[in-house]
This record gives structure tokens, sequence and C-alpha cells, in this order.
């Protein structure tokens, strides 16, 4: 077999593991913020440096520092934090108040385009946050759901090909209701 035809297979075996993993998915729970979204940090040098140290340390800085900035979300806790190659699990070192949300963060590098998802856990029954079609280049993206949608998840799954690294930290936010 060649090579372009196992890079093709395998690009193929990823695609049916995802739409099948997205498939069992109720659609009901399924949201996003919208398209990928770069940082909205106030110092784009800040982001434009995580991402060059691609590391779970300087992505939760730039994280943190733009939902302490917020005036719209405040921060409650760190659920987990990983940085993968492949598929990997980051699970969650707390639960979720249902009032509350829960609040994806992530880097992606890829040597090939390829899509890749993001999915909660809870008991076992997978909940798609968001599928990506690749990576957005050089960039942080965002990604929440509200917790009353999928309450008690355990766990963030990140499901896609060998050619992708993702860090991933997750977090507890709350709106924040100045009144």
């Amino acid at each position: 077999m060649n090579q372009m035809t196992r890079r093709s297979l395998g690009c193929l075996l990823s695609v049916l593991l995802l739409c099948s993993c997205v498939g069992c998915a109720n659609p009901a729970h399924e949201t996003s913020d919208g398209n990928a979204v770069q940082s909205s940090s106030k110092n784009d040098d800040a982001a434009e440096q995580a991402y060059k140290a691609f590391t779970v340390d300087a992505l939760d800085r730039v994280a943190v520092d733009d939902l302490n900035d917020s005036d719209k979300l405040v921060l409650i806790n760190k659920l987990g934090a990983k940085s993968v190659h492949g598929d990997g699990t980051v699970p969650f070192s707390k639960k979720v108040d249902e009032n509350n949300m829960y609040y994806v963060v992530s880097m992606c590098k890829q040597k090939e385009q390829a899509p890749y998802s993001l999915v909660l856990y809870k008991d076992g029954q997978p909940h798609t946050l968001t599928t990506r079609e690749a990576c957005t280049p050089n960039g942080i993206e965002t990604v929440s759901l509200p917790a009353e949608s999928f309450p008690g998840a355990t766990s963030l799954s990140i499901i896609n090909i060998d050619n992708t690294d993702l860090v991933v930290s997750v977090y507890e936010v709350k709106e924040n209701r100045q009144e």
C-alpha cells in the first residue's frame, strides 16, 4: 500500500469515527458560540506568545486574563486541561453547578487539514460540544455550553487524528450579572 493510499484510508477512518461519535450525540445539547473565535485578549501578543509556546500553562494565562477582563463572564473553577496528540480525555476535577457554563479554550496545530471534535461525556454518553473542519491557524478558540443543557459531565474527550495536536483547558464560568 503506498503512502497516499494509507493517508487517504487514515483520513477516511478518522472522518467515519468523528461522524459516528457526532451522530450519537443528542443535537439538543450541541452548541457553539459561532465560528472559530480568535482570542479576544486585549493583548494579542499574549495570544501569539501562547500559541508559539503551545503549552497548557501558556493557554491558561491567556484564558484567565481574558476571563478576568471580561464584563460578561466570571471564572469559577478550572475543571481540567491537557495537551494531546491525536485523541485524549480531560477528566473534570469538580462537578459544575447547573446554573453555570462549561467554557473550553483550545489551541490546535495540524500537519494536514483534518476535522476534530470536542465531546462532553457523562456516564459514557457523548454530547458533542463542537466539531471543527480544521485548526484555526495561530489562533485560540473558545466554545461554551450551558451546564443545564448537560448537567454532571465528568470529562471532555478530544476526538481527532494523529496529525493534530491540541492544547485544551476547561473551565466553569458564570454570567456576570451586574445590577
